[in-house]
């Protein structure tokens, strides 16, 4: 029977059929022994060796049974004569009966019989993960040679790396071997002990993640910054959660960190332990960003028609600045440290909701876009400044806080960059916080809430060519608006163009990034500052190239979108 061992150990290891003799699995050992060095990788070379030693015990026994002479063999070819002196001796005609021993052929051995056996149970692979067909398995075999050798077989199968962990548990339970294996370590230690290491490496991991659900939730998850992985464990629990898993780990199960768990991930969340968050990385976003919302409201209460500097602020002012610090703090700690694990899932159910995930961004852009239609008197730019601010912290609790650099400078490209902060500077000076309140929202749309807009958009052909054709009729009107020149006109154009500069971004991919590496890196920096600098002094015609490079963008994306169907198989 030439059977290869694609799921067999050792065949698999030494790559040689399961029915080679010593002398192939000496010249297996030999080839494979100049790949794999002792020096080079100590564990492999030990499963090398392990491989080798059961692959030679193996062919050994079963050459032994192939040339040993089959029990009562003399009693056989004695028994043989006296017949055939009989027969002699008997009238012609005469029969006489064969032995039974004659009559059947020999059963095969122990050894044969249990490969066979367990080559037949694992070449069914719904049988593996069943305890109720190992257990059918075993109480079916009545020999105890037979039932020992592939007690021994299920053992060495336990070392193939894609054999279920749910088989190795099972074949542990139905067997017994964490209560009694010694007879298998008499028969080869080293084999053994590397194959129940991984048996009860399993039961134990199995039993950890029911035990340290969350703390396991977060060991196996992506791994994140040092920071944040220490922000996380402030959660409810978690910490001592985690605490209680890694000493445990460490003490009692280092075959589960060897064979099941990533120990780079150990060692981080070990980290994480005894990192010390302080009161500004911990809070400090959340204190920029409320102190941010508390100037907007502060200045919306005071309106514009007084100076807004901080030496004429009013107890009102203070207090708003406060209570806004405050709630920001509260909204924070419960959101992030306080609250539980079901808790949290619960929040993170709220927070997929498409009207709370989304909500804020069309009252932010009409917001913005009702401010810069003002007629001078500073309400509707008060109510917006109001309505910006808790855009803001309506956007940093559903989303969280990205990237700190990448939020400012999308937060400055978005105030400066499309020239808000210029037309506000030089049309009404009093509403200066407007450009920039602009811009943060800007930053939390461009992070989080355009990708997910966009894909939703990709998958409706027919409201995306809508949209297409919407927006390049707002470019035109744009374009007819700017060339008025008078107040109001302009303002129609600076509203339309709000909306405009977060819709191009939806209906294509905008390659601002392509500009910028166009540029070679030691001039970039001179050409954003001439950027901003032309976009304070210029924003009206900032505003038209920014337009003209989305359109150009849009229409690239609509031919790919019609040529991607004809493309397609």
């Amino acid at each position: 029977m030439d059977t290869t061992s694609a799921y067999h150990w050792p065949w698999n290891v030494l790559g040689i059929a399961a029915n080679a003799d010593e002398r192939s699995v000496r010249r297996a050992y030999a080839r494979l022994l100049k790949q794999q060095r002792p020096d080079e990788d100590a564990e492999a070379f030990q499963r090398l060796r392990y491989a080798y030693e059961s692959a030679l015990q193996m062919a050994s026994a079963s050459t032994e049974a192939a040339v040993e002479p089959l029990p009562g063999a003399e009693t056989m070819q004695a028994s043989r004569a006296t017949l055939a002196t009989q027969q002699t001796s008997q009238p012609s005609g005469f029969t006489p009966a064969q032995p039974e021993s004659e009559a059947h052929s020999r059963e095969p051995d122990a050894f044969e019989r249990a490969v066979q056996l367990w080559q037949n149970f694992v070449a069914q692979p719904d049988q593996l993960e069943s305890r109720r067909s190992l257990q059918d398995l075993f109480a079916d075999v009545v020999n105890i040679q037979t039932r020992d050798e592939l007690e021994w077989q299920a053992l060495i199968h336990c070392l193939n790396e894609d054999a279920p962990a749910t088989l190795r548990m099972n074949l542990s339970a139905v067997l017994g071997w964490r209560d009694n294996a010694a007879h298998l370590h008499r028969r080869n230690a080293a084999i053994a002990t590397l194959a129940l290491d991984r048996v009860f490496a399993d039961e134990d991991y199995n039993a950890l993640r029911l035990r340290y659900t969350n703390a396991m939730v977060l060991l196996e998850g992506p791994q994140p910054p040092l920071a944040t992985g220490a922000h996380a464990l402030l959660r409810a629990g978690v910490r001592t959660g985690m605490e209680q898993l890694l000493t445990a780990l460490n003490r009692y199960h280092p075959n589960v960190v060897r064979l099941r768990l990533d120990s780079e991930k150990v060692e981080f969340w070990t980290r994480c332990l005894t990192f010390r968050i302080g009161a500004g990385r911990l809070f400090g976003p959340a204190l920029t960003l409320s102190a941010w919302c508390g100037l907007l409201f502060a200045n919306a209460s005071m309106g514009l028609n007084r100076d807004q500097w901080f030496d004429q602020w009013t107890p009102v002012q203070w207090a708003v600045l406060l209570a806004t610090l405050m709630v920001t703090l509260v909204a924070s700690a419960a959101t992030t440290v306080l609250l539980s694990e079901p808790q949290q899932q619960r929040l993170r159910a709220l927070r997929s909701m498409g009207w709370l995930r989304y909500g804020w961004v069309p009252v932010w852009l009409g917001a913005t876009a009702a401010s810069l239609c003002d007629d001078g008197s500073g309400r509707l730019t008060s109510i917006a400044m109001d309505t910006l601010g808790i855009c803001t912290m309506w956007a940093a609790l559903i989303y969280g806080w990205p990237r700190i650099k990448q939020f400012v400078i999308l937060a400055a490209v978005g105030a400066i960059g499309f020239g808000f902060a210029g037309h506000w500077l030089a049309t009404d000076p009093r509403a200066w916080p407007m450009p920039f309140a602009h811009g943060m929202l800007f930053a939390f749309f461009f992070s989080f809430a355009q990708r997910e807009w966009r894909g939703w958009l990709a998958r409706r052909p027919h409201l995306a060519r809508f949209g297409a054709a919407m927006w390049f009729a707002g470019f035109a009107a744009l374009i007819v608006l700017l060339l008025q020149r008078d107040e109001r006109s302009t303002q129609f154009a600076w509203a339309l163009f709000t909306v405009m500069a977060a819709a191009g971004g939806v209906l294509a991919t905008t390659r601002w990034n392509d500009l910028r590496r166009a540029v070679p890196g030691f001039f970039r920096g001179y050409v954003h500052l001439a950027w901003f600098a032309f976009a304070l002094s210029k924003p009206d015609i900032i505003a038209c190239v920014s337009a003209g490079l989305m359109s150009v963008w849009i229409i690239e994306e609509l031919k790919q979108r019609r040529l991607s169907p004809r493309t397609a198989p």
